[in-house]
C-alpha cells in the first residue's frame, strides 16, 4: 500500500464531496451535513488550498484540510483501520504545524488516529445539554 497527500484539485471535490455526504462517516463529523454539487463548489473555491487528498496505490481514500487550524480529516469507509487517518494527519501537521483537532468524545476511530499521529488530549469543550421538548 503506497501512501501520497496531494494538494486538492478541483478534479477531487466531488470524491471530498460525497465522502463527506456518505452517511456510514456522518456520526463522526461535529456536523452532519449533505452538500450539494453547487455548496461543495462554492466551499472549495474559497478553501481549496487548504485541503488535500490522500491517494492509496493513485486511488482516493480520504481527505484532510483545516479552515483556521482547526483540522477536517475523513477516510473511506473502505480504507479505514489501515492507519490511513494518522498518515494524513502526520503529513499535514509537517505543511501546517500549528494545527488542532475537535474530535467528538464518541469518535473513538479520530481519537486513536490523532493519538497515533503524535497528538494528545489538552482541551474539554463543553457544551449546554440538547434540550428535546
Amino acid at each position: 500500500m503506497k501512501l501520497k497527500l496531494e494538494k486538492n484539485r478541483k478534479e477531487y471535490w466531488d470524491f471530498i464531496r460525497l465522502l463527506r455526504s456518505d452517511e456510514r462517516v456522518q456520526d463522526g463529523f461535529i456536523e452532519e451535513s449533505n452538500i450539494s454539487i453547487k455548496e461543495q463548489a462554492t466551499y472549495m473555491n474559497e478553501y481549496n488550498n487548504n485541503y488535500y487528498v490522500c491517494l492509496c496505490d493513485n486511488i482516493p481514500c480520504g481527505f484532510i484540510g483545516e479552515i483556521n487550524g482547526d483540522i477536517r480529516l475523513c477516510t473511506s469507509p473502505e480504507h479505514q483501520g489501515k492507519g490511513i487517518g494518522s498518515f494524513m494527519i502526520r503529513e499535514i501537521t509537517k505543511i501546517r504545524p500549528n494545527i488542532f483537532a475537535k474530535v467528538k468524545i464518541e469518535n473513538t476511530s479520530s481519537l486513536r488516529a490523532f493519538e497515533k499521529a503524535g497528538y494528545v488530549k489538552k482541551y474539554y469543550l463543553l457544551e449546554p445539554q440538547e434540550n428535546n421538548n
